[in-house]
């Protein structure tokens, strides 16, 4: 799969938290040249050498693995692009640590890598070091005058190799700040420049947004899009829905899109497969029907329909879904019968249904389905939604044995453990939908219960 329409189609391991083994990177990157990306850029926050300690070279081992990483790179036909975070505390003005920055290119460059960037990102936005301030006006001549040097060096070893930057103002809306006029201005075109939207994590992109910050950028960005990754305040949220909100002319104000994936890098593939569509062809892109593709590509076909009725409760994004629509409604309908006591309604039927559903999904998924890689990154997230479902459960089975004149404790206690299990979990799914249903049964037991 390629595309007319993006010229960098890529994705940016570039996240806080645990960062990918070499063999999940590499099955990552095999994945992309099947799906039509073509650019990996390699930034992992926690990477030690990458970001906190930048200035040490990594250990023989790990340099033969991205000397592997790299090989299956252009297997794929996927550019591998390292990249730097030089900035957390870097003196500028030094030659000495300029130099550090050469010799870790050198190092990548040595073993294939033809691609670099420096990512002065997620840091504080004045100098650090008295030289700085003696040297330069401004932060943003300090990070022009870093790019620049590091791109001529780039050149005087080999013109063909391509450089980009994230600035420190990596998002924003017009007129944007002194900071990066002054950097779009300064910086020579050549350099790319990556550009969040408006939001750090944006849910929309318009075409709009890309061409106001061109402007100012004096050259159409590389969108860095934080969709779907979940670190930080998102870790604790699933992001497996189809990529939405990016507007369908959006190559007509950008270099192209890169797309930073969760920290689960199997359930990565179901929105970065929606994404490749996207990339494909972004004036035919039907988020559904993207969505429904990338489910039966990334699981077998007896898993496709078990992994849709779980992530169907796992739509809490950046873009304002609701995070378990069907639940919801369900739930709702059921519990204006179950307030009128009419446990046997349809309404309370269609809820049941659905529980059941659920529940035959969730076991397959644990037990099995054959990518284990996916199993084991949704199972907290299982479990989580397990927890909800039987709530529900439970609730319905005291409400049934109140009305009928039969023993409640058993299904009462049970409902409160799977209860406390959902509140006490950290992951989010399934809402706290089936929570009404639960807190009238709890009502009347109390009833119950004083009439004794």
């Amino acid at each position: 799969m390629t595309s007319t329409f993006f010229e960098i189609r890529g994705i940016a391991e570039a996240f806080y938290g645990v960062f990918y083994t070499a063999p999940e990177r590499d099955d990552l990157i095999r994945f992309m040249g099947q799906h039509g990306y073509n650019f990996y850029l390699y930034g992992p926050k926690n990477d030690r050498q990458h970001r906190m300690r930048w200035r040490e070279p990594y250990p023989a081992k790990i340099m033969r693995q991205f000397m592997q990483t790299i090989a299956v790179a252009q297997e794929a036909g996927v550019a591998f692009c390292y990249s730097l975070s030089p900035g957390v505390d870097m003196v500028y003005a030094s030659q000495s640590e300029f130099d550090i920055i050469t010799a870790k290119f050198r190092a990548f460059y040595d073993i294939g890598v033809r691609d670099f960037s420096l990512l002065l990102d997620d840091i504080d936005n004045g100098f650090q070091h008295n030289e700085d301030r003696q040297r330069y006006k401004t932060y943003a001549e300090a990070h022009v005058d870093l790019c620049h040097r590091t791109y001529d060096w780039l050149m005087q070893l080999d013109p063909t190799v391509t450089f980009s930057m994230c600035p420190t103002d990596y998002h924003g809306s017009s007129p944007f700040t002194g900071y990066l006029h002054q950097l779009g201005a300064e910086l020579r075109p050549e350099i790319d420049i990556y550009y969040t939207g408006i939001d750090i994590c944006s849910p929309m992109i318009t075409t709009s947004d890309a061409a106001l910050f061109a402007e100012v950028a004096h050259r159409r960005p590389v969108l860095w899009d934080n969709y779907p990754v979940n670190d930080l305040s998102r870790s604790d949220t699933l992001q497996i829905g189809p990529v939405q909100g990016r507007d369908a002319d959006l190559y007509k104000a950008t270099r192209g899109i890169l797309v930073n994936p969760m920290i689960q890098i199997e359930a990565s593939k179901i929105p970065l497969s929606t994404y490749a569509d996207y990339l494909n062809n972004p004036e035919t892109y039907q988020p559904e029907e993207a969505w429904q593709r990338a489910l039966e590509q990334v699981t077998d076909s007896e898993s496709a329909n078990a992994v849709r009725l779980f992530a169907e409760n796992s739509l809490s994004t950046i873009f304002g879904t609701p995070e378990a629509p069907r639940l919801h409604m369900l739930t709702e309908a059921a519990m204006q019968t179950v307030r009128r006591e009419d446990y046997g309604h349809d309404d309370v039927k269609a809820l049941e249904r659905y529980l059941d559903e659920l529940d035959e999904a969730t076991y397959h998924l644990k037990f099995r389905m054959d990518n284990l890689a996916l199993r084991n990154n949704l199972l907290p997230w299982i479990e989580k939604l397990e927890y909800w479902f039987w709530t529900a459960r439970f609730a319905l089975r005291v409400l049934r044995a109140l009305q009928n004149g039969g023993s409640y404790e058993h299904p009462l206690n049970m409902m409160k453990e799977f209860r406390q299990n959902a509140l006490n979990s950290p992951r989010r799914i399934g809402g706290r939908y089936v929570e009404p249903l639960a807190d009238y049964a709890l009502e009347k037991v109390q009833q119950r219960e004083l009439v004794r």
